[in-house]
């Protein structure tokens, strides 16, 4: 039997706004509602991608994560449009999440860092064409 990946949980001050955050920065995934049936409404928000899930649980001060997402280049090049657009900073060291570069230091076609309003690291890597 494979492996794979079911759901990943991501603290979040506000659990729904964090999961549409990052669905916008993606531009894909649904977001929504989650959790048992006796936790309150609103505490946990998942946003479905392809076959897994980030479920968002509320917390009061979020720890930091480091999250990493393989990216199509027109998803890559979209994504990154959208952080510039919204001027949220980006850059592709994560010493300096904020350098503004997009190409990468590792040799690949493309990579960048951004910070969410958690304070979470994501990262995006684009994949060969």
């Amino acid at each position: 039997m494979a492996v794979t990946v079911d759901h990943v949980g991501i603290p979040a001050r506000d659990p729904e706004a964090a999961g549409t955050f990052l669905a916008w920065v993606l531009g894909e995934g649904a977001v929504v509602p989650d959790g048992p049936p006796d936790e309150e409404p609103g505490d946990m928000f998942s946003l479905v991608l392809d076959g897994w899930s980030l479920a968002f649980v509320r917390v009061e001060d979020p720890a930091p994560l480091h999250l990493a997402f393989r990216v199509a280049p027109a998803a890559f090049a979209a994504a990154v449009a959208r952080l510039a657009d919204r001027g949220i900073a980006f850059g592709n060291d994560p010493e300096d999440p904020a350098n503004g570069r997009t190409d990468d230091p590792l040799g690949g076609p493309g990579r960048v860092y951004f910070r969410d309003p958690d304070g979470h690291l994501h990262e995006l890597v684009s994949t060969p064409d």
